[in-house]
């Protein structure tokens, strides 16, 4: 029976990430034959409307996954089969369905504008709107997943991890449909009356996903109370590393696509008080919330107010800003990881590993976020530059 079961939950998450494969392939790099002259992009108002719906989309999901954890330690269970859509799993699933048909009406109104002017191929609007199309599929898988997610529930039991093949594709599915939550924000530009108002947006998005990658990242360390074998197998320091890393991509995201001089340290707040506002609904309500996450926001402040952006050279800036944040993250992290050290096993080793692999993954991610916000940011132009050639050409 456990083999039948196994086999089962491959086979779904192997089918469902074969579709999103052969979607993308299709919409966004098959040979297209027919004129991709004639494009249509969403409206400004449409583009910042749907970003902000995924935004609250991703604080449901934030709320959907702390509760369904509270509820496995309140139950001792890790539902599967026929129990699997307990109401925590409702409201978790239920932000993917949202997502999904947010990003269909999108989608629709894309369309019905790209047929009106003649784009008749699914492909020209989504060549024409890549962030509507990517959201559409992320939302699609995430939905197609539930089946699976409930095989590997009940394969596991409480030995279920966070780092199991559909709880990790769901975290980057839904980091994809933020990331291109951002760009919509970025080509909806002229509908916001400041500068200011579309930074805070992306400022918030940002946070909103970090707390989604968080949670599959390190929630698991902590969690009070039980933990599985597979986390306890897990070196200390991969929990600091992995909660670190991921901070300090979100926060070089906001720096670079707003370049506002307190980004790294809003995304960090924003982080905390979604994280904390979610905590206390939880702990009011008598379930259980989980522990304070590491603290990050002192490298968040020496990002900000290191003068990094004036060093000449790209590489020392890279190191100046990758050291700037491993000191600022260590300073107040590595304490609250010594308080947890009998929980933990944390030994001096595990500091030494934890500075040495913040260092490594920061100066790896610095470049990478660079480039993925130098796109985001490019993407507007790019579109906005085929509209102007398309209403020459309809008006010639």
């Amino acid at each position: 029976m456990l083999d039948a079961i196994w086999l089962q939950a491959i086979t779904f998450t192997a089918l469902n990430v074969l579709f999103m494969a052969l979607a993308t392939w299709w919409l966004f790099f098959s040979p297209l034959r027919v004129n991709v002259s004639v494009l249509t992009t969403p409206s400004p108002r449409l583009g910042k409307a749907v970003a902000l719906a995924l935004g609250l989309a991703a604080l449901q999901l934030v709320g959907g996954a702390l509760w369904d954890a509270s509820m496995h330690l309140k139950t001792g269970r890790v539902v599967g089969g026929a129990d699997f859509l307990w109401p925590p799993h409702i409201l978790l699933y239920s932000s993917f369905l949202f997502s999904f048909i947010v990003a269909l009406g999108a989608f629709a109104a894309i369309a019905l504008a790209g047929w009106r002017h003649g784009a008749h191929d699914p492909r020209q609007w989504v060549w024409a709107n890549p962030y509507v199309g990517a959201v559409a599929i992320a939302s699609a898988y995430m939905i197609f997943t539930i089946p699976g997610d409930a095989l590997w529930h009940e394969l596991f039991g409480l030995d279920l991890t966070a780092w199991s093949p559909p709880h990790i594709m769901i975290g980057l599915m839904n980091a994809v449909v933020v990331v291109c939550a951002l760009g919509l924000l970025a080509q909806s530009r002229s509908s916001w009356s400041s500068e200011m108002q579309m930074n805070v947006a992306i400022t918030v998005l940002l946070a909103l996903i970090l707390n989604v990658v968080y949670i599959v990242g390190v929630l698991e360390w902590e969690l009070p109370g039980y933990q599985s074998a597979q986390v306890l197998a897990r070196p200390s320091w991969s929990y600091p590393l992995v909660g670190g890393a991921l901070a300090f991509f979100a926060m070089m995201l906001a720096k670079h696509l707003t370049f506002a001089r307190w980004a790294a340290t809003g995304v960090a707040l924003g982080f905390y008080l979604a994280r904390l506002g979610v905590t206390f609904i939880l702990n009011a309500t008598g379930n259980i919330g989980p522990l304070l996450p590491l603290v990050f926001i002192g490298g968040a402040i020496l990002i900000d107010v290191m003068d990094w952006r004036s060093i000449a050279s790209s590489a020392w800036r890279t190191v100046t800003v990758t050291a700037s944040y491993t000191l600022g993250y260590v300073v107040l992290a590595l304490p609250v990881l010594m308080v947890r050290a009998n929980r933990l096993r944390f030994t001096l080793l595990d500091d030494i590993m934890t500075v040495a692999t913040i260092f490594i993954a920061a100066l790896v991610l610095e470049p990478l976020a660079r480039r993925v916000s130098s796109r985001l940011k490019g993407e507007t132009r790019e579109r906005a530059e085929a509209v102007r050639r398309e209403q020459q050409a309809l008006a010639t």
